[in-house]
C-alpha cells in the first residue's frame, strides 16, 4: 500500500502538462484539415508512422477532429496497390530533413513551412516503403471505431479493407519486410521481424471480431509467432527471426495487448524483461531500444556517417518510457511506476519539452551528434507519454484509497 502511494505521490500535473502542450505544438491546421507533424526541426513533416503512434495522445486529450482529418487525408491518398502514404509533405522529405537538420550549424536558416497542396509520398530514400503504416493505420481505425465513430468507419470501411489486403504472406504465413523498412529504419532489417508480424497478428484478430473476413488462420499465426520469436533463454521475444537482438518495444506491446498473451505468461514475459540487460543497464528504467546493439554492417552508411550508430540500439526513446510506464502501471509494479516517474519526472521538468530520444550512458542528457539533435518536441513521445500520465490515475486510485 505505501509503495502504491509513493508511486502516486512522485506524479504531478507538471510533467503531463508538458507533455500535452509538446504534443499540442505540432497540431497544424491548413485549409484541408487538421494534421500532426511529428516535430519542429528535421521531421517537421506528417510522417505516417509518427502520427499513427502519436493518436494515443490526441485520443487521451480528446483530439478527435485531429485524427479523423489526418487519418482520412491518408485513406483517401491510397496508391493504386492499397498502400498509404509513408509521408505527406509539399516538399521532397529527403530535402526536407537535410534543409532542417542543417538548420543546427546555420541558425539563419529559415525553417521550411508545411502549406499546401500536400503530396503523398510512398517510398524513401531507400527505395523502401513503410511496412508497417497500413497496419498502423488499421490499428488507429479501429480505435477510433471502439470510441464510437460508426459513421467515420462505414465511410472508410472499403478504403480500410484495401489497406489490409496490401499485405501478401509468405509461405510461413508471415510478412516479410525489405530492409530499412519498419519503424527501426536505421537497421537493415530484411526478413521477419516480430514487431510487424505481432501488428499484423492484432489487426487480423480485431477485424475478425467485427465480421470482417481476414482470410488468417490467426491459431497458427499466433503459434508461429512464438516459435519464430520467443527466445527460451531470454524468456522474451527476439525482433528478429535471424537475430539474437532483443528489442523493447515487441515485448512491451505483447505485454499490453489482451488478444497475444495469457496471464501467466505475462508474468513470466514481465519479470524477464525486469532481468533483462534491457533494464538492468539502466537501474530499472525502461526506454532502452535494443539490446545488444547491432552490428555495424546492418546500419546504413548515411546513418554512420550522420553519428547515428546506436540509433535503435542502447539510446532510450521518449515514447518507449511512456509505454513502458503504461505497462508498468498495468502490471501494478510499484517499484517500476515509481522509478518511471521519477525519471519521466526530472527529464520533462529538466527539458520543458518532450524529447526523441536520451543517452542513458550520458546522464540521460538529449542524445545529438554533429549533425542532427534529438527532435524536440517529439509528437510520438508525447503522445505515449500523455497517455501513461493519465492512464496512472485509474488503476491506483483503489488500491491507493
Amino acid at each position: 500500500m505505501s509503495e502504491m502511494r509513493k508511486a502516486l505521490s512522485v506524479s504531478s500535473l507538471n510533467p503531463l502538462m508538458i507533455a500535452e502542450a509538446s504534443l499540442r505544438a505540432n497540431i497544424i491546421k491548413l485549409e484541408s484539415g487538421s494534421f500532426l507533424v511529428a516535430g519542429q526541426n528535421q521531421f517537421l513533416t506528417l510522417w505516417t508512422r509518427d502520427f499513427c503512434h502519436a493518436c494515443r495522445g490526441l485520443f487521451a486529450l480528446g483530439e478527435i477532429e485531429v485524427i479523423k482529418s489526418h487519418l482520412g487525408f491518408l485513406l483517401e491518398n491510397l496508391n493504386p496497390q492499397g498502400l498509404v502514404p509513408r509521408v505527406i509533405d509539399n516538399q521532397l522529405v529527403q530535402f526536407r530533413v537535410v534543409y532542417q537538420s542543417l538548420r543546427k550549424n546555420l541558425p539563419f536558416l529559415p525553417k521550411l513551412p508545411i502549406k499546401e497542396p500536400l503530396i503523398p509520398q510512398y517510398r524513401d530514400e531507400h527505395g523502401s516503403f513503410a511496412i508497417d503504416s497500413n497496419l498502423l493505420v488499421l490499428l488507429v481505425a479501429l480505435d477510433l471505431k471502439q470510441r464510437g465513430e460508426e459513421s467515420w468507419w462505414l465511410k472508410h470501411l472499403a478504403n480500410l479493407k484495401r489497406v489490409y489486403q496490401w499485405y501478401q504472406l509468405d509461405a510461413e504465413g508471415l510478412i516479410t519486410q525489405g530492409p530499412f523498412s519498419d519503424w527501426q529504419d536505421s537497421v537493415n532489417r530484411s526478413g521477419h521481424c516480430f514487431l510487424t508480424n505481432f501488428f499484423f497478428y492484432l489487426v487480423s484478430t480485431r477485424l475478425q471480431a467485427l465480421a470482417i473476413d481476414v482470410s488468417v488462420d490467426l491459431a497458427m499465426l499466433k503459434k508461429t509467432l512464438h516459435e519464430k520469436f520467443y527466445d527460451q533463454d531470454s524468456g522474451l521475444f527476439k525482433t528478429h527471426a535471424e537475430l539474437s537482438v532483443i528489442s523493447l518495444e515487441g515485448n512491451l506491446f505483447s505485454l499490453e495487448a489482451q488478444e497475444f498473451l495469457e496471464s501467466t505468461q505475462k508474468e513470466q514475459v514481465w519479470q524477464s524483461l525486469k532481468r533483462h540487460p534491457l533494464m538492468q543497464l539502466d537501474q530499472g528504467h525502461l526506454g532502452r531500444c535494443s539490446y545488444p546493439d547491432y552490428d555495424p554492417s546492418q546500419i546504413a552508411w548515411h546513418v554512420r556517417l550522420a553519428g547515428l550508430e546506436r540509433y535503435h540500439g542502447g539510446l532510450a526513446w521518449s515514447w518507449l518510457m511512456g509505454l513502458g510506464l503504461k505497462v508498468a502501471i498495468e502490471r501494478e509494479d510499484a517499484l517500476v511506476v515509481t522509478q518511471m516517474l521519477t525519471k519521466i519526472h526530472s527529464l520533462l521538468i529538466r527539458d520543458r519539452d518532450v524529447v526523441e530520444l536520451y543517452d542513458p550512458n550520458e546522464l540521460w542528457e538529449p542524445w545529438g551528434s554533429w549533425l542532427i539533435s534529438s527532435e524536440r518536441p517529439f509528437s510520438w513521445g508525447a503522445g505515449y507519454l500523455v497517455e501513461a500520465l493519465k492512464h496512472l490515475k485509474q488503476p491506483f486510485s483503489q488500491v491507493a484509497g
